[in-house]
């Protein structure tokens, strides 16, 4: 198995509760009493900021709650119970607030009917754990202005914005344990936006679906992703109106299971100078850890405009592409490279792979493009691919390989039948040992 880089959210809590809290207070919003306190706000006034405090709540609190500079601080539900923060502010305002806090710590809490749900700010560092975040005008949680957050076993829902925004330097990292999801559901914009930030997902149980937008949206971002075993489904980005989508110079690493897969037109977009790798293999048991890209009316995976994608492993980019869409095709690149390397690319409406404007493929040991209704590689305007055996190129409606006059296609042909190019470099022979990096 690759390595992992990860963070536990449950001993990341434990650390933060390793000293006995100062203080430890409660809150009753439906029936406060001489012993609790009426409102969260109210708790937090009482408090020394420095911690390390615990404010455990019932019921629902209609209040705006802002937590500047605290340190070491627990807001919990009461025990067997979810605690709702609902906003009080008319017009409308953020629910809660963190502002340079340090070692806060969120959990089973419901937080709604904001403009912005949870804003994680100033540099503040938090992590949440069985949160619904839901029904906010605007988006449900924000990191953002250097911001470090840590997610586990939490939703975000039915927002009007985007569920999840980690923006301005932040870093987020989405974690579960075994038989936990964290789910990013029915937003009107993108389930999760990244935008000049980080995030991490690790352990492969994160479920992006039925958002209005892309199910992830990068914009100078850089993201890392790390999906289960083919067991568990891994994580799953489906039914939003795009897939995932990397802008100006984003960077993404897929490792494991994950599933793209019926998200409108493209499943996934790398474009203005970003870039993508997918890592893959075969499991000792016969099962695959690799991502599927399916179900998609125009291109699986579309790569343009200076970008890269390489295909390293067992993963399979299918059933993409409708005989109306212009632009159908398992993978299409224009300006771009790419790299499949043991993957399949088939059964797709059009070209398996459209290969356009001085733009690279090379196709390496163990790819398959097989029975795809058109050409099964089609190179055109001064593009070019390689070809490096063994490789399965058949059963497509058109050419295995076709290339217009200003395109090239070079390498070994072995078994390949039907390649219809005109500028053609055939390279059979072993290539002599050398130090030399060649592919």
């Amino acid at each position: 198995m690759h390595a992992r880089i990860s963070l536990s959210l449950a001993v990341v809590w434990l650390a933060l509760c390793a000293n006995a809290f100062a203080a430890s207070v409660f809150v009753n919003c439906n029936t406060p009493n001489p012993n609790t306190f009426p409102s969260i706000t109210a708790a937090l006034n009482a408090l020394n900021p420095a911690g390390p405090n615990l404010i455990t709540v019932q019921g629902t609190c209609k209040e705006n709650v802002f937590m500047g500079y605290y340190q070491n601080l627990t807001i919990q539900a009461a025990p067997s119970s979810t605690a709702v923060v609902e906003n009080a502010a008319n017009p409308a305002n953020i629910v809660m607030q963190a502002f340079g806090c340090r070692g806060l710590v969120l959990l089973n809490l419901v937080i709604r009917g904001g403009t912005i749900g949870l804003l994680v700010n100033q540099a503040s560092e938090t992590v949440i754990q069985n949160l619904v975040v839901e029904k906010n005008s605007s988006d449900g949680l924000v990191a953002q202005i250097n911001s470090t957050l840590g997610v586990e076993n939490s939703k975000f829902i039915n927002n009007g914005g985007n569920g999840l925004t980690v923006a301005a330097m932040s870093n987020a990292t989405l974690s579960t344990q075994p038989g936990e999801t964290i789910v990013f559901s029915g937003n009107a914009g993108n389930g999760i936006d990244v935008d000049a930030a980080y995030l991490q997902v690790n352990f492969g149980a994160v479920r992006v679906e039925n958002n209005a937008g892309a199910a992830v949206f990068a914009a100078n971002g850089q993201l890392l992703i790390f999906g289960n075993d083919s067991s568990t489904g891994g994580n799953v980005f489906q039914k939003n109106g795009e897939g995932i989508d990397l802008f100006n110079t984003s960077s993404a690493r897929f490792f494991g299971t994950n599933r793209i897969q019926s998200n409108g037109e493209v499943g996934l977009q790398i474009v203005n100078g970003s870039s993508a790798e997918f890592l893959g293999q075969v499991l000792p048991d016969g099962s695959i850890s690799a991502t599927t890209v399916q179900g998609h009316s125009g291109p699986g995976v579309n790569i343009v405009r200076s970008s890269a994608a390489a295909f390293n492993g067992p993963h399979i980019i299918r059933q993409n592409g409708t005989s109306t869409d212009l632009l159908r095709a398992g993978i299409r690149l224009e300006h771009s490279n790419l790299t499949v390397n043991g993957a399949t690319v088939s059964g797709n409406i059009g070209p398996g792979i459209t290969v356009l404007e001085g733009s690279t493929v090379n196709v390496l040991a163990g790819a398959t493009i097989r029975n795809n209704s058109e050409n099964g590689i089609d190179l055109s305007i001064q593009s070019n691919a390689g070809f490096f055996q063994p490789i399965t190129i058949a059963g497509n409606g058109g050419a295995s390989i076709t290339c217009d006059t200003s395109s090239l296609a070079f390498g070994d042909f072995t078994g390949i039948k039907n390649v219809n190019c005109s500028h053609l470099q055939a390279v059979t022979s072993p290539v002599q040992k050398s130090r030399v990096v060649l592919h």
